[in-house]
């Protein structure tokens, strides 16, 4: 009587496979358990929990019970890490990746920063830094990219002290230059926050850096000066854009007249909206639309018809016509304007 060779082991793991691929996750793990106990067969369940969002729960729980019959490696880790982040827990993903290096494995660039996306996107900033931290440990370099990503989470949390440490440490410590954009983002936040000392202090060490602001700094900061009261600094700091070579566009001069507007200068307001229209520059819907979305958040478009008024009939707008101009001075507000 003739004996059949015992199973070579790849037919235990095709075997395995099947069953995992169709749902046979109790008969799987019992293979996996009594005969297949290898860190393939373990990828293969936790592949099969992870693809389920109802059992993706309790993989966490199969790789301990596993870990000593079969050593994960870095695959194990990459199927439930992608699979925690696919699910939008990308903190227990982070946990876990932690759990690496005492098991002498590595996490690999890719997954970390496909750890940290996820972790920008959808856990608090604090947890994204942290991680950035991690991984400079694990020998990870961070890149452009990660920074930004996190210095976008710190200010979308309103960690605004925390963000320019990115920008003014951070970044550099790991070769990373910031950019005339990364110093922009920290403005802006700054001046919406009220915080103009810590504007002052961020555009002098872009300054430093030997960085070239563009009109869009130069905007960012003149809107901060106008918020701040400094409506001398502003004009000023228009002047200074001339000299500096970054002449400044009609947006500037918006800022500037919704300022003056802002501080009760109708005057003042006039001479800019003026200055504007002698140098050629003339609002054209977007600008406008931003004018009077300035003007709104002081509560101060219906103080300004006159001037706006004046302003469209010096042909000081370009391609707005008089119904356009009307439905956009008055939206959202009580008026009658007529033209």
């Amino acid at each position: 009587m003739s004996c059949s060779p015992p199973p070579e082991p790849d037919h235990h793991h095709r075997l395995l496979a099947t069953l995992a691929r169709h749902g046979r996750l109790a008969a799987a793990a019992t293979l996996f358990s009594t005969v297949v106990r290898t860190t393939r067969a373990l990828n293969t369940i936790l592949a099969a929990l992870c693809s389920t969002p109802s059992l993706l729960r309790v993989a966490p729980s199969v790789l301990l019970l596993a870990a000593p019959v079969a050593a994960p490696d870095a695959a194990t880790f990459r199927v439930l890490a992608s699979a925690l982040c696919r699910a939008r827990r990308p903190s227990a993903a982070a946990d876990l990746l932690r759990c690496m290096p005492p098991l002498l494995l590595d996490p690999d660039s890719p997954l970390c920063r496909a750890v940290l996306s996820s972790l920008c996107r959808c856990a608090p900033a604090r947890d994204a830094a942290a991680f950035l931290d991690d991984m400079r440990r694990w020998g990870v370099s961070p890149s452009g990219l990660d920074h930004r990503a996190v210095l976008r989470a710190l200010l979308r949390d309103g960690m605004l002290a925390e963000a320019y440490g990115v920008v003014r440490e951070k970044m550099g410590s790991d070769g990373v230059a910031p950019g005339v954009a990364d110093f922009e983002l920290v403005l802006r936040a700054f001046s919406e926050r009220g915080q103009f000392d810590a504007v002052d202090e961020a555009f002098d060490e872009m300054l430093l850096r030997g960085l070239v602001p563009g009109v869009a700094v130069y905007n960012v900061y003149v809107a901060a000066l106008c918020r701040k009261g400094d409506l001398p600094g502003a004009r000023l700091m228009v002047g200074c854009m001339e000299r500096a070579g970054c002449p400044p566009d009609v947006r500037t001069f918006g800022v500037v007249v919704a300022g003056c507007v802002s501080a009760g200068d109708a005057a003042a307001a006039r001479d800019v909206a003026s200055e504007a229209v002698r140098r050629g520059l003339r609002w054209d819907a977007p600008a406008l639309a931003e004018l009077v979305g300035l003007l709104r958040a002081d509560g101060q478009v219906a103080a300004a018809h006159g001037l706006l008024l004046e302003v469209f009939l010096r042909g000081g707008c370009n391609g707005v016509d008089a119904s356009a101009f009307g439905q956009l001075i008055c939206a959202s507000d009580d008026c009658s304007l007529s033209l």
